[in-house]
């Protein structure tokens, strides 16, 4: 197939799904304004937090903001699981199966609708933070957007992986939800990593959240910029496509 031919069809597919989406946006829009009512009742706790570990002349925000945005990003991965059982109790993922596109492009498609929207939900929340709670990184905004990006490319597939591998919305809503705490809880969502144990600091490394909150704070806090936090973006991509391995395994799985 012509690339030419393949971009308009995966646009096509894209703005299917983006429109389907755009039909209900309260559970967006809920996972969005929840984290702002938050971040003022945490930004105490993170300010002792990141008191005891030697900043001075900060407000919580630097902290709270960052880490209640990663937190609600893994529960909005819920969203993305829903589009896919929605469009399959609606018929029109079976509809697309059986039209003349590939199903690898319904897949693309629908992968990148659900990043887009994952992108704009932790861009929302840190913009929200930076106007209403003072948010102000010190180190390269760029830097920071690419973080976001990063992490964002492995809660879509995340939420692509659940969707492929379990048969019904309710295995799939509690499975989500489960990993997504549990993953946000001990990457440092819910307080510094610094505050943990010893053992609990190394476990807190197999979680995708402490490598973005991790970059975050160097961005932030650190005034770090590219050079310093290629690692954790390194690691997140590694996270990315150990992720959308498994999905693509299970959705070859399915097509035999």
């Amino acid at each position: 197939m012509k690339p030419l031919k393949q971009l308009k069809q995966l646009s096509a597919v894209a703005g299917l799904n983006l429109r389907l989406q755009l039909r209900d946006p309260a559970p967006t829009l809920v996972l969005t304004v929840i984290p702002l009512v938050l971040i003022p009742f945490m930004m105490p706790a993170f300010k002792a937090m990141l008191l005891t570990d030697g900043y001075r002349g900060v407000s919580g925000a630097e902290q709270a903001v960052p880490s209640i945005a990663v937190l609600f990003s893994f529960l909005a991965v819920q969203n993305i699981i829903d589009s896919f059982f929605n469009e399959r109790s609606w018929g029109t993922w079976q509809r697309l199966e059986v039209s003349p596109l590939s199903r690898p492009t319904v897949l693309t498609g629908k992968a990148l609708v659900a990043y887009i929207i994952q992108s704009a939900q932790i861009l929302v929340v840190l913009s929200l933070g930076a106007v209403i709670f003072g948010f102000d990184p010190k180190g390269s905004l760029l830097a920071l957007v690419a973080t976001l990006l990063s992490f964002s490319a492995v809660l879509a597939a995340l939420g692509v992986a659940i969707a492929l591998w379990t048969h019904s919305r309710d295995t799939a809503l509690s499975l989500s939800n489960i990993v997504g705490m549990l993953a946000a809880g001990i990457g440092g969502a819910f307080c510094t990593v610094s505050s943990f144990p010893d053992w609990a600091q190394d476990a807190a490394r197999v979680s995708p959240a402490y490598w973005a909150i991790d970059a975050i704070h160097k961005v932030s806090l650190d005034g770090q910029g590219f050079a310093d936090i290629w690692p954790s973006l390194a690691v997140l991509w590694g996270f990315f496509a150990a992720i959308a391995a498994l999905a693509l395994v299970q959705f070859r799985y399915r097509q035999e």
